[in-house]
């Protein structure tokens, strides 16, 4: 077993000593550790400039992009001039939901 350094794409969630930080960590942590995860990279951008991977992590089949979004801890970031992203419709529904539901960084 190995690591990967990446970066969850489309999405952008609190950094250290920004509000819900401590929350998204937390939920993270309850959501992974102890489980098997994979990693799906995005098909159109793979890299970041810093080297990082861009994609997708799952647990059990669960899109950690998405949950983080959902229960808002995290929000969403699109590129103006790139395309579509290959979970954009479900990760802006989960922003509107949350947003509704005034969840996490949205209240």
């Amino acid at each position: 077993m190995g690591y990967l350094v990446f970066r969850l794409y489309g999405v952008n969630a609190p950094e250290v000593k920004e509000s819900y930080f401590e929350e998204a960590k937390a939920f993270t942590q309850n959501l992974v550790l102890g489980k098997e995860i994979s990693f799906e990279q995005e098909t159109n951008y793979k890299v970041d400039k810093f080297g990082r991977e861009l994609g997708y992590v799952f647990i059990d089949g669960v899109n950690l992009n998405i949950e983080l979004v959902k229960n808002g801890l995290a929000k969403v970031v699109l590129y103006e001039k790139r395309a579509k992203i290959k979970y954009q419709d479900e990760l802006l529904s989960a922003e509107k939901e949350a947003k509704q539901k005034r969840l996490g960084v949205w209240k």
